[in-house]
């Protein structure tokens, strides 16, 4: 059965104890209802939109009593621990994916944005810190000593703080660069540009030869 969570609306500033919402509650593809939360610590509400809807929402509280539990792993606040699951619950898991989605992808879009300045390092998906140059990389890289400095400043500042899951997160910033400055490939994210002429662009010098060699 597909239950999914359509034209949410989640409000931040309204989440105190769970995460306050609205959205429209889709069953099978049918618009069968509507879930809400009001962020304050209360249990997520869903109620049918119609006769149809109340007909789904009952065949889906049934396949969801039929899923595995939702397991809990111990931390240092309580030990490990289990909940049955339900469609409230699952109705919560749809919601945490959403938030947690989109949150990745606005984390990524600032990653982004900050890679086009300097090199960056950090967990993916979760946290970064950067050196920063005063041209764009893109600059420093088109520089006769553009290449060779990035790679000492890899290898020299960068390379000792990758521990405890920390990777090179630049993804341009040639992957020849990157192994001379004696990174493992474990240890950084794959880029999008493979080599590097010193005092060239990537990509760009290249292209203009072939245009000028099919004339």
């Amino acid at each position: 059965m597909k239950i999914e969570l359509k034209s949410i609306y989640h409000s931040v500033q309204l989440s105190e104890e769970t995460e306050a919402f609205t959205a429209n509650l889709y069953i099978n593809g049918v618009h069968a209802g509507y879930a809400k939360n009001e962020g304050h610590g209360g249990n997520t509400d869903y109620y049918a939109k119609d006769e149809k809807g109340r007909e789904l929402i009952r065949q889906a509280e049934e396949y969801c009593k039929s899923l595995p539990p939702i397991e809990y792993p111990a931390d240092k606040y309580m030990d490990a621990f289990s909940v049955d699951m339900d469609l409230e619950h699952y109705i919560d898991e749809q919601l945490n994916k959403y938030i947690e989605k989109k949150e990745t992808a606005k984390f990524n879009a600032k990653l982004n944005k900050t890679m086009l300045k300097g090199i960056v390092y950090g967990i993916p998906d979760q946290s970064y810190g950067a050196i920063s140059f005063n041209l764009p990389l893109v600059n420093v890289l088109a520089h006769p000593k553009g290449p060779q400095t990035v790679l000492q400043t890899i290898k020299d500042k960068i390379l000792p703080k990758l521990k405890d899951g920390n990777k090179l997160l630049n993804t341009n910033i040639p992957e020849s660069i990157i192994k001379a400055s004696g990174l493992k490939e474990e240890q950084y994210v794959k880029p999008t540009i493979q080599n590097i002429r010193y005092g060239t662009i990537p990509d760009v010098d290249d292209n203009n030869n072939k245009r000028g060699r099919s004339r």
